[in-house]
């Protein structure tokens, strides 16, 4: 006597019904990761060119606040340089310089050169009276590009006897 099963195997429909459900599952998922990969990648990049400009900006700045002299002329265009000067409470001289050299922003503090920052794409600075503007920008390369741009006013301090 022979026993026969009702249980069949799966047809060819509930296969090919099977396999779509599991490709958009798939397919669902892989763009989900793709997106979260590339949203991390892209928002790192803004956040390297921005603190690239914090930084860039915040040695300027706190330069610049010391100086009572420059080597820019009052009025005239942005230049992609800059020299400061001040005497400090000592009566000790100091300068700082600032230029963009490649992607790195220089800064000659009393002849000792240090980098203060990377990613810079470019610097200019112009002065007007006493108020120092720097204009920055910083550009990050890669799979997602990224430039970010910002410019600041600084006051110098005022030589003595004004």
């Amino acid at each position: 006597m022979s026993h026969r099963s009702h249980q069949r195997g799966m047809t060819l429909l509930e296969l090919i019904i099977a396999t779509a459900i599991t490709a958009v599952i798939v397919g669902g998922l892989s763009t989900a990761i793709y997106l979260i990969i590339s949203t991390t990648e892209r928002g790192n990049a803004e956040a390297s060119a921005l603190h690239n400009i914090q930084k860039a900006a915040y040695w300027i700045s706190r330069d610049a606040q010391m100086a009572r002299t420059t080597d820019l002329i009052d009025g005239e265009s942005a230049i992609d340089s800059l020299s400061l000067q001040w005497i400090d409470g000592d009566g000790n001289p100091h300068s700082s310089s600032y230029e963009v050299s490649g992607t790195e922003l220089l800064r000659n503090y009393d002849d000792t050169l240090t980098i203060v920052a990377r990613g810079i794409s470019s610097a200019e600075f112009a002065i007007s009276g006493n108020i120092l503007t720097f204009n920055i920008e910083s550009t990050h390369a890669g799979r997602w590009p990224v430039s970010r741009a910002t410019t600041g006013k600084v006051y110098l301090r005022a030589k003595t006897g004004e």
